[in-house]
């Protein structure tokens, strides 16, 4: 018997260090095992138990999983029937080991339902039908303000009547969310990559893919500035909080419960998890800065709408032009040692939420062409600077002038041939874009814990190119399906009740 991480002192393993393990040789035919052991801290006691044959190494897939509960003093491990070179227990905690039998024959395993499993379904159950009659409840609410057929229209993604310009805002949103996988898949890569051709692969898809900020910000600023819709400041504040908000909240927790630092049954860190909620992303979702920073226009947005409406079309080219100048200006003056003392938020996203607006006006497709252009330019610029050296990404990515060049060219291609998108609108465009938010705030989790952590595919796989294709199409594709179960449960219940909450708010300030 050999160990690793452990300390031990008669029949007592206290853990030293990360991934504590205990090995075992065997030979001859094993068909299971029977662990007889205790938790020293009087807690649940994990154990995985890897077994494998001569000339194979240790797999997740030839281990089995179990947790000695606590006040319990054994388990028994089913393996399947066979000669077995060594086995690897992982057992994560301080115990005290009694006795390890190893079984020649197969070993079947008795279910036992013990007190505590009995004391948890009986706190389970009654909260999981409170929850789906919850879930049924919000969707019976959302169907009858709007009509059960078009709200089924709606979930499905079949909604008719689009306008060309409408379709095409459909493709830009899934266009973003695709692009900030792409960045987020090629990332990680880059400083990997084991040949030139490789390495310049990925950089231009994180250039590409890194402009999906600067879009998303442009896409809010198109949508909220160019709206007529009469309403007061605190109406807008609600609805962008049903619409936002809530939903960033709702994901907010899931990931810090998916990365076991909350819990809801029973609480735990609950009061913690909301105060992190108002100090911005965290670290197991740290692309949440881009919806913060949103939210944060969102506080300006009624009125800079009123300011941008009044303002005629020479206006706004003056101040794309600011836009642009500024954003130089603060960004590359200091590498010539100059220090550039006029702050102005204009420079900052804000300018890029106003470019959005400026993007949509009609005057502006008479400099498409030049537009793109630039884009293109822009592009293989923040290319050959990154390729020479990472370090420098700061200069040419985030919200700098190459990144928003790169993303008019976007908008201006998208605009210029808007009627191309007549008759384009479809059921699994308006699906994806109807989720591309929820998208956004899972795929970290999709990518890195789903695609790259459990099917261990990564964007240098498959050639580099294939490999970036097959990640992004998969992470996709998992954070669609997430986001559609999410959405259609937790959060439509928390909009719902948030809905519910703010019209008692408001009879009870009618009376």
């Amino acid at each position: 018997m050999g160990v690793s991480n452990y300390e031990v002192e008669d029949n007592a393993y206290r853990v030293t260090g990360e991934d504590p393990q205990l090995y075992l040789k065997s030979e001859g035919t094993v068909g299971g095992m029977r662990i007889l052991c205790r938790a020293n801290s009087g807690e649940d006691l994990p154990v995985q138990v890897f077994y494998a044959k001569a000339g194979e190494n240790y797999t997740e897939k030839h281990s089995f999983q179990t947790v000695i509960e606590s006040g319990r003093t054994f388990c028994c491990i089913p393996i399947p029937l066979g000669e077995y070179d060594s086995f690897r227990l992982d057992i994560d905690g301080d115990f005290t080991l009694n006795e390890i039998t190893v079984y020649a024959g197969e070993t079947k395993v008795s279910p036992v339902i013990s007190a505590g499993t009995l004391h948890q379904c009986l706190i389970y159950c009654p909260v999981a039908l409170l929850a789906i009659l919850l879930v049924f409840w919000a969707h019976k609410v959302r169907a009858g303000e709007m009509g059960l057929h078009n709200y089924m229209l709606q979930l499905s993604g079949k909604n008719q009547n689009q306008t060309s310009r409408e379709v095409c805002w459909d493709y830009m949103r899934v266009l973003a969310a695709v692009l900030v996988i792409l960045a987020h898949a090629c990332s990680p890569m880059v400083d990997l990559a084991d040949a030139g051709w490789k390495r310049l692969l990925l950089v231009g898809g994180l250039t590409l893919g890194l402009s999906c900020n600067v879009i998303y910000v442009m896409l809010s600023g198109a949508l909220l500035l160019n709206s007529h819709k009469e309403e007061s400041v605190g109406s807008f504040y609600i609805r962008r909080a049903s619409k936002v908000i809530i939903p960033l909240i709702a994901y907010y927790l899931l990931l810090l419960s998916l990365n076991h630092e909350v819990g809801f049954l029973p609480p735990k860190n609950l009061g913690a998890a909301f105060k992190r909620i108002l100090t911005g992303a965290p670290d197991v979702g740290p692309h949440l800065w881009l919806i913060y920073t949103i939210v944060a226009l969102y506080l300006i947005t009624p009125f800079f709408r009123v300011m941008m409406q009044h303002l005629t079309d020479k206006m706004l080219f003056a101040m794309a032009v600011v836009i642009l100048v500024c954003n130089a200006l603060t960004l590359y003056l200091p590498l010539a040692g100059i220090g550039f003392g006029i702050s102005t938020f204009l420079a900052g996203w804000e300018g890029v939420f106003l470019m959005g607006y400026i993007m949509t006006k009609d005057q502006t497709r008479s400099y498409d062409k030049k537009i793109m252009a630039a884009a293109v330019v822009a592009f293989i610029v923040s290319v050959i600077v990154v390729f020479i050296n990472s370090a420098n990404m700061n200069y040419v990515y985030h919200n700098a002038i190459t990144l928003q060049l790169l993303s008019c060219g976007i908008f201006a291609l998208m605009l210029r041939h808007k009627s191309w998108f007549d008759g384009k609108d479809n059921a699994v465009i308006r699906l994806c874009s109807r989720y591309s938010y929820a998208i956004i705030l899972i795929h970290w989790y999709a990518l890195f814990v789903i695609v790259q952590g459990r099917f261990h595919i990564t964007a240098l796989r498959f050639g580099c190119a294939g490999g970036i294709a097959v990640t992004v199409v998969l992470a996709f594709a998992v954070s669609l399906v997430l986001g559609i179960i999410y959405d259609n449960t937790v959060v439509i219940v928390c909009g719902v009740l948030f809905d519910k909450l703010i019209s008692g708010i408001r009879r009870i300030r009618n009376k």
